[in-house]
C-alpha cells in the first residue's frame, strides 16, 4: 500500500534538508534498504568522512536512523530512511530545499521529454502521455493504481539489491507519476473532443 509521504515543516528539517549532497544521501537510502557511510561514499564518488559528517545531520534531523540490528559489530553504523515513504516539502514552506528538490527533479523531466537525457546503456528511459475523460473518483483511482506499480517495483528494487549490492546491472531509475487537470478552469462539463488528444509513448 502506498504511504503519503512525510511532510516536512520545520526549520531545523528544512535546514538539514537544504544541501545537495544530503538531498542524494536521502535519495539513495530511498532506494536501498540501508547503507553504510562507506557504501554511500562508492555509490555517490564523496570521501567517507563527508558523507559521514552528512549522515550525522540527518540523523539529528530524524531524517534517517541507525540499524543496529545490521551492523557486524558495535562500531558498525547502519543506516535507514527514518521516513520510507519519502519526504515533502509543501510549496508553502518557501524553503531553499524545497526548490533545490524541484529544480532538480524538473530538469530531469525535461531532459527526459525533450530527449536531451544523456542515455545510460544499463538503463531503460520511458514516457507516457495523454488525457482521458474521468471523474474525480476514477481519476484518483488512476493514481492510485499507477503509485501502486511503482512501489512494487521499488520495493522489488531495494529486495533485490539488499541480495546482491554489487550487481553491475542494477542502476538507479527515477520514477514518476502525474495525474491532474489542465491549467484551465473547468467549464463543468467535458468536452468529447478532449478524448481525441493522443497519448505520446517512447520507450529505449
Amino acid at each position: 500500500m502506498v504511504k503519503q509521504s512525510y511532510r516536512v515543516t520545520d526549520t531545523s528539517t528544512l535546514r538539514a534538508l537544504a544541501h545537495p549532497l544530503r538531498q542524494r544521501i536521502i535519495l539513495e537510502l530511498s532506494v536501498r534498504r540501508s547503507a553504510r557511510a562507506a557504501d554511500l561514499a562508492e555509490i555517490i564518488g564523496e570521501p567517507a568522512n563527508a558523507i559521514s559528517y552528512h549522515l550525522r545531520s540527518l540523523a539529528k534531523a530524524n531524517l534517517i536512523v541507525e540499524a543496529p540490528e545490521l551492523a557486524r559489530d558495535s562500531r558498525d553504523r547502519v543506516w535507514t530512511a527514518a521516513h520510507p515513504e519519502g519526504v515533502y516539502i509543501p510549496a508553502d514552506a518557501a524553503d531553499p530545499a524545497g526548490d533545490l528538490l524541484d529544480q532538480e527533479f524538473m530538469t530531469w523531466i525535461g531532459k527526459l521529454i525533450r530527449e536531451t537525457l544523456p542515455a545510460d546503456p544499463l538503463a531503460t528511459r520511458g514516457r507516457y502521455m495523454g488525457a482521458a475523460l474521468l471523474t474525480k473518483d476514477e481519476s484518483h483511482a488512476l493514481f492510485m493504481e499507477l503509485a501502486e506499480v511503482l512501489e512494487r517495483w521499488r520495493e522489488h528494487g531495494m529486495d533485490a539489491w539488499a541480495e546482491n549490492p554489487h550487481d553491475p546491472a542494477r542502476v538507479f531509475h527515477h520514477l514518476a507519476a502525474f495525474v491532474g487537470n489542465r491549467d484551465l478552469p473547468s467549464a463543468g462539463t467535458a468536452d468529447p473532443k478532449d478524448a481525441d488528444v493522443p497519448p505520446t509513448s517512447t520507450v529505449s
